[in-house]
């Protein structure tokens, strides 16, 4: 893609992980768990009372998505033409209401508590407006 910063992608895949990591351990952990039936007995994760056995695949897959996300979020600066740190942000944003939104939707139809909706979402309005304000930010000359 032209005028792709690959380094401003990378950064804000990073910025996402780590976003995610803060977001679902150090500040809602408890929240996110408990909405989704989740606990811990030891070092044994159970859903629902159930024991499940721990996977790789959910950090995989999330990795893949924040690199979609990110290469996403530059086309669309690229075609808005939204090259700086807060109009990338502000579209960032509006992106991550949208994404809030479908969360919303479909914890609704889950019968899942508003508590995770309120974590899932937040976290697509952080995410996004974070993507936005880096890949936007930091174009290439």
């Amino acid at each position: 893609m032209r005028n792709t910063n690959w380094l401003a992608i990378a950064a804000a895949v990073v910025a996402g992980m780590a976003i995610g990591f803060l977001w679902y351990g150090a500040l809602f952990q408890n929240q996110w768990m408990a909405g989704n039936g989740i606990s811990m007995n030891g070092d044994i994760t159970l859903k629902d009372g159930v024991e499940q056995p721990m996977s790789s695949m959910p950090m995989i897959a999330n990795t893949l998505a924040m690199v979609i996300y990110a290469i996403f979020m530059d086309w669309l600066i690229f075609k808005t033409n939204d090259t700086t740190w807060a109009k990338g942000a502000t579209l960032g944003l509006i992106l991550g209401l949208v994404m809030l939104v479908g969360v919303y939707v479909g914890n609704l139809f889950a019968m899942a508590p508003m508590s995770l909706s309120m974590v899932d979402g937040s976290y697509s309005l952080v995410l996004f407006t974070a993507m936005g304000a880096i890949i936007g930010g930091w174009r290439k000359k």
